[in-house]
């Protein structure tokens, strides 16, 4: 037997071998993904530019949704494509669609600014990036709402500035809209480490005062991004020290549908 012929037997059985996690990091593989156009609106926010990040990490083009374009290129730099867009003005979120394939949404406000109100930011403003994508044609849509919208006593605490009842009516917009989407209800976010806790995934009512690293948001919101089993589903999200860190990927499938 020869070298040349030994090396080409054992590169076969490498090949064979390899796990389906890598072997989806092929050329063709990322050649289709270079080709998905995926929007994040918030995309200079802590959350939404960790988003920003995974999918640049995983080959996506990006396009980033911001109201001032020079400063967001200037603070995060021009390595993915920036556009200008406000969410209370759906006549600039036409462009910004334009050619999109799937949106992750991580915009929201607890203001009480005259101009940036949940209900101008939350409600309608969500109304408008769901018409926008409609008109688009997107495959889908991802939300990042707020744990508590429907909990009692947190509703309370948020709804001095009315903020848990208009997130909730933009949810409810979009689960109604007709298009693919995923509304992921993220408890109190921080900046702490990801990865490092498990993350409860829960359909009742929320663990009051709980709290979420914004990098696991990040990871969960990029998991659903092709995730047929997210598809149509609401849930909330919060760290849990009893669960093992990766266990949250399999229990996506066990949610239930709206």
């Amino acid at each position: 037997m020869s070298i040349r012929f030994f090396i080409i037997v054992l590169l076969m059985i490498f090949s064979s071998a390899i796990p389906p996690t890598l072997a989806a990091d092929n050329p063709a593989n990322t050649a289709q993904k270079s080709q998905q156009l995926i929007l994040v609106g918030g995309a200079t926010g802590r959350t939404g530019y960790r988003i920003v990040l995974l999918l640049q990490e995983q080959g996506y083009r990006v396009r980033g949704m911001t109201r001032d374009r020079e400063r967001a290129a200037a603070a995060y730099g021009d390595s993915i494509e920036w556009v200008e867009a406000d969410i209370r003005n759906p006549d600039s979120l036409i462009s910004a669609f334009d050619g999109v394939d799937r949106f992750i949404n991580a915009t929201g406000t607890e203001s009480r600014g005259a101009d940036n109100t949940p209900e101008q930011v939350n409600y309608l403003g969500m109304k408008n990036l769901v018409d926008a994508a409609k008109q688009a044609n997107i495959a889908y849509f991802s939300l990042i709402s707020s744990g508590g919208v429907t909990d009692a006593a947190a509703h309370i605490r948020k709804n001095q500035n009315d903020s848990a009842t208009w997130t909730f009516k933009g949810e409810e917009y979009l689960r109604a809209s007709g298009l693919a989407y995923t509304i992921v209800r993220a408890a109190g976010m921080r900046d702490y480490p990801g990865g490092e806790n498990g993350v409860l995934m829960l359909q009742q009512e929320d663990t009051p005062d709980a709290l979420v690293s914004r990098s696991d948001v990040a990871h969960v919101m990029m998991e659903c991004l092709f995730n047929d089993n997210a598809s149509g589903k609401t849930f909330y999200i919060a760290n849990y020290l009893a669960l093992d860190p990766e266990s949250w990927r399999e229990a996506i499938a066990e949610l239930k549908v709206d």
